[in-house]
């Protein structure tokens, strides 16, 4: 039971926080420079960086507790 809650506090709601942001993000882009909506995909690289880094290294915590 533990795991479970680990994963879904360590890696689910931190993943979920993150794509909320980027499409936050991307909305502005979207909105502030149409012509240059393209740009977008550059918070996206960052964010899904961000998230698989950040995943891994929770797993292997938690794999490593377990």
């Amino acid at each position: 039971m533990k795991k479970r809650l680990d994963i879904i506090f360590y890696i689910v709601i931190p993943t979920i926080v993150a794509y909320t942001t980027f499409f936050l993000i991307y909305y502005f882009y979207q909105r502030l420079f149409f012509e240059y909506r393209w740009l977008a995909i550059i918070p996206f690289f960052i964010v899904t960086g961000y998230v698989i880094k950040d995943n891994m290294r929770e797993w292997k915590m938690i794999k490593q507790q377990g």
